[in-house]
This record gives C-alpha cells, structure tokens and sequence, in this order.
C-alpha cells in the first residue's frame, strides 16, 4: 500500500462538513488515485457520434459496446442510411451491444426528431446551450439519462461534467463522497457540485479505473487499493 503523510490522511479522511471541505478530500483522492493509475488524455468526438456510442454501451461491457459500434459504422456510410433502414435490421446490425431492440428505438426516435426539429441529423445546435439547457435537452429524448447526456457534454462537448456510471457512483458511496442510498441522478448532482470543474473528466477516468481494478463491486480487493486506509467502508461489509 502506498504510504502517505499524517497531513494527506486528514485531507482523506475528513468527513464533508461544507463544500471546502468536500473539494479538499476530492482533490486527495484524484491526487492518490493518479499516481496509481494511467492519465488519460482528453477526447473530442462528434456529439451525435458520442451519443450513439453511449447508448449502446448502456447495460454492457465495452467489449460488447464497441462490437455493436463497429458493426453499425460498417454497416451505415452515415446516419441517414440508418433512418432508411428497413425495421429490424438496425437492431439485427447493433444485436452484439445487447438490449438492441431499446438501443435501436432509441437511436432510431432520436435520428427522427432531430430531423424533425433541426432539419438535420446533427448535435452541432447544443453547443450553443449552457451545461444545464444541454442537460435538459438531451434527457429529453426517450431513453436517454443524466449518465447519457453527460457523457456527450463531457466527451463531445469538452465541457467540465463528471458522467456517474456504475464504478463512479459505487465508488463515490464507498468513500462516503455522498451518502449511503443515493441514486445515480443525486450522485451526479452532488458530484457535480463538489468535483472541482478541472477535475470532473479526470476523476471521472480515475475512479472507472479504480472500479475495474480494485474497487469492484464484488469482493473489492480493499487490501491492495491505495485508498484502504482511509476508505469508511473497510471493515463494514467486503462486498458492499
């Protein structure tokens, strides 16, 4: 386990009594888990490009996303061969994602009003709107979430949001970033709201990694973490 000084345990283990304090253990956190783990530089794709991908790796593995994702890019020239598709074979061509006949109504409702409303199957409009505009926006297309949304403003956009998906809210509850029972919805509100803003894609990618690593969300392998000496959870239950 990686030894820290007296001083960086208090700043870990401080318990949140006010946002300075919450940014202070957050900013630890990042700190430690970036000497352990590859810093990822940030991506720029196009919007609609990211939401796609992001609904097909709804309730999968990337291994899985990305077969779906291959299989429709060579499948479709562009996203209007989508829309002329004839039924069920977008969800034959993205099957290997799972759930396809959800993620193909979804990608084909969303092509469908976009050009309905915009003229064109594009995202470039949403630019132009604030964090919360471009949030309520997209959660505004069937099935798209907050996880969904934020990954397109963070990965698309470039904007500072932290995207809560399973590893970073199971984590987040772990170290008592927020508390026990909170939803996926309140944990990206509080992160958001605590996550220094040039720290959100960074942590974001640190805590994934930590989740997929050590922190899993059976038999965490707390013996190893490089937070276990300062993680609330350890001794309470091995694999809550």
């Amino acid at each position: 386990m990686t030894h820290i000084s007296d001083e960086e345990r208090r700043k870990l283990m401080t318990r949140p009594a006010g946002r300075q304090n919450d940014e202070q253990r957050v900013r630890a956190i990042a700190e430690r888990l970036g000497r352990e783990h590859a810093r990822s530089r940030k991506l720029r794709r196009d919007p609609l490009d990211e939401l796609v991908l992001t609904i097909l790796s709804q309730s999968t593995s990337d291994a899985n996303c990305y077969r779906g994702w291959e299989a429709l890019r060579a499948r479709y020239p562009d996203w209007q061969a989508v829309l002329a598709a004839p039924d069920g074979e977008l969800e034959a061509t993205i099957r290997p994602a799972g759930l396809s006949n959800h993620k193909s109504a979804t990608i084909r409702s969303t092509f469908e009003r976009l050009r309905a409303e915009v003229g064109r199957l594009s995202l470039d409009h949403v630019e132009e709107m604030t964090d919360a505009e471009a949030m309520d926006y997209l959660t505004g297309f069937h099935g798209v979430g907050v996880k969904t949304a934020a990954c397109v403003l963070c990965f698309a956009m470039g904007r500072d949001v932290i995207p809560v998906d399973t590893h970073v809210h199971r984590i987040a509850v772990r170290l008592g970033l927020v508390p026990e029972g909170t939803n996926a919805v309140r944990t990206h509100q509080i992160l958001n709201d605590i996550v220094p803003p040039e720290l959100r894609y960074e942590l974001h990618v640190l805590l994934i990694g930590h989740g997929r690593g050590l922190c899993t969300a059976r038999n965490p392998d707390c013996g190893d973490c490089v937070l276990g000496d300062v993680c609330p959870r350890i001794g309470v239950s091995p694999s809550a």
